[in-house]
């Protein structure tokens, strides 16, 4: 699906500071409505760090975050409405161990957006049947594989009904088996045309479901371009030592 002319996430010269390490140097990046971005870099770059700028799960001491025209900062009214518009999918899952796959699904609809249970069970077991894993509703993570954890993760963040997802190195955590499972949901969403940024080194679903890759290293964006221009012929000196690193 093809992009919209509209921003949907504009970030501008986003600066960090953990203690004295400056994780992030004046990061820039836009993200248009319907748009996939493939964040890639080497370990310590801060691609996690700057993706979780997007939804104030990280604050910044500089620069600006605008998320469907709501800038984040300390307004925590601003943070609160627009958590609710950006799902969020993590490295290790993050499912309440003590809940069943439906009840981590249907958790915050029912308390965030005041779903019934009725109708937050609907829209659960429609999500499970999306990402491949009906079967799984009544069990509980323990019980599950990585691949299936990490698509109740999606679906779970799926259930706010968000106009945003972020993905966090989500396929790191699992064998390599699992792997393409969790990333032919991920292609599925692109697909349907769900703004995504995505922080990840697979090469072969940034090739095919992205619109841009974006190369960060040392805290800054160095080069964003379609994924068929970054991977051929990347322009940073940087980005080139990296994919000769990991193309072979």
């Amino acid at each position: 699906m093809t992009p919209s002319a509209e921003p949907l996430i504009i970030a501008e010269q986003v600066e960090k500071w953990f203690d004295q390490f400056h994780v992030l140097r004046g990061a820039n990046l836009t993200v248009r409505r319907q748009e996939v971005v493939v964040i890639m870099g080497p370990s310590g770059s801060g691609k996690s760090t700057f993706i979780r700028t997007f939804n104030a799960l990280e604050p910044y001491q500089k620069g600006q975050v605008i998320v469907d025209g709501v800038r984040l900062g300390e307004d925590l009214r601003g943070i609160e409405t627009i958590r609710q518009e950006v799902g969020m999918v993590f490295q290790h899952f993050n499912l309440f161990p003590h809940l069943s796959v439906l009840d981590n699904i249907t958790l915050a609809p029912r308390w965030v957006r005041r779903y019934s249970q009725e109708q937050a069970e609907a829209i659960a077991l429609d999500l499970l049947e999306r990402v491949g894993i009906l079967p799984q509703a009544h069990k509980f993570p323990a019980q599950l594989s990585g691949g299936q954890k990490q698509r109740v993760a999606i679906a779970r963040a799926l259930a706010m009904q968000p106009k945003i997802m972020l993905f966090d190195e989500p396929t790191s955590a699992l064998d390599p088996e699992m792997v393409r499972e969790v990333l032919e949901v991920m292609r599925d969403l692109a697909r349907g045309g769900m703004t995504m940024v995505c922080v990840s080194h697979e090469v072969g679903f940034a090739r095919e479901a992205a619109d841009r890759v974006a190369f960060m290293d040392g805290g800054v964006v160095l080069e964003t371009a379609p994924p068929e221009e970054f991977f051929q012929h990347p322009q940073h000196p940087r980005a080139q030592q990296f994919l000769d690193q990991i193309l072979f």
